[in-house]
C-alpha cells in the first residue's frame, strides 16, 4: 500500500474509466489525490465545463474519500518537464510528493517520469474499460441518453441536462465564429 497516490484526468464528463483508476488508486493508496486538469480551461468543445462543475461532480461520487484539485495547464505534454510539474504540484497539495500514480498504459506517462524510481506507475489498461470522454460528450450532444447512462454512473445522470446545455451552447458558439 501506498501512502500518496495521484490520478490525473481533464474529467470533462466523467465516465466509468475515471472512475476505475480512481477506484484503483483507492484500493492501493492510503490518500488519493485527484488533480483535475486543464482547470484553467471551460468554455469550448474540447473543455466545456468548469473547474468547479467537475469538482462538484467528482464530490457526488466520492465525497472526502479523495482529494480533488486543480491543475491548470501550462501548454507542455508528453515531456519530463510535465511530470515535474505534476510531483512538484502534489506535493503542495498533499506536503510532498506523491509516490504513486494510477494511470492507463499509455507511454507517455513513461516519458513523464523517466529518473522517478521511487514513484510508482500503477497501470490500468484502457482496454479494460474502453471510454474517452470525447465520446461520452458526443453522447450527450446526440441526446443519446442511453449511451450516456452505459458509460456514467447513476449518481452523476441527474447532470445530463445541465451538461447537454453547456455542450449545446459551446456548441453553437463555435459555429457562429
Amino acid at each position: 500500500m501506498y501512502e500518496k497516490g495521484m490520478v490525473l484526468g481533464r474529467f470533462q464528463g466523467i465516465h466509468k474509466g475515471h472512475q476505475a483508476l480512481i477506484e484503483k488508486a483507492l484500493e492501493n493508496c492510503k490518500r488519493v489525490l485527484v488533480f483535475v486538469g486543464s482547470s484553467d480551461k471551460s468554455g469550448t468543445v474540447r473543455d466545456p465545463f468548469t473547474y468547479e462543475f467537475r469538482e462538484r461532480m467528482l464530490r457526488d461520487l466520492y465525497g472526502d474519500k479523495v482529494i480533488v484539485s486543480p491543475l491548470p495547464d501550462i501548454g507542455v505534454g508528453d515531456v519530463g518537464f510535465w511530470g515535474e510539474y505534476l510531483l512538484r504540484m502534489s506535493a503542495e497539495v498533499l506536503g510532498e510528493q506523491a509516490d504513486a500514480i494510477v494511470c492507463g498504459n499509455e507511454e507517455k506517462y513513461k516519458l513523464w517520469f523517466p529518473d522517478k524510481p521511487s514513484l510508482a506507475l500503477i497501470h490500468l489498461d484502457r482496454n479494460d474499460i474502453p471510454m474517452c470522454a470525447t465520446e461520452l460528450r458526443e453522447y450527450i450532444l446526440k441526446d443519446d441518453y442511453r449511451a450516456f447512462c452505459e458509460c456514467t454512473d447513476e449518481r452523476l445522470r441527474h447532470y445530463y441536462g445541465v451538461m447537454r446545455g453547456i455542450l449545446l451552447n459551446v456548441s453553437a458558439e463555435q459555429k457562429n465564429n
